[in-house]
């Protein structure tokens, strides 16, 4: 909740554009967690979920203001739940960002 109060536009304390980046910087350094929980001794349940989380927030930004950059827009019908770890390497990538 402290990350949706400190950048929302819903809030008026930034952009769309601007949360769209910070989530989706948020979404590619938790599914980075994730793939690195083991080894660093990380929780690996605690980051599923905020590797879910993250994405999740992603999407659904991505689904309201029509803000994806990959080719598969976030309205897409392939994007599920289950999936959504894709949507954010998709959209990582094409904004050159290293979501592995």
């Amino acid at each position: 909740m402290s990350d949706q109060l400190r950048l929302s536009d819903a809030a008026g304390t930034t952009t769309p554009e601007k949360e769209r980046h910070y989530r989706l910087c948020r979404a590619a350094l938790a599914q980075r967690h994730l793939a690195a929980a083991d080894a660093t001794g990380s929780d690996p349940e605690e980051a599923r979920q905020d590797a879910e989380l993250t994405a999740s927030l992603l999407w659904k930004h991505d689904t309201l203001h029509g803000s994806h950059r990959g080719p598969l827009p976030a309205t897409h019908p392939s994007w599920r739940a289950s999936n959504l770890a894709d949507y954010v390497r998709q959209e990582a990538d094409a904004t050159g960002l290293d979501p592995h």
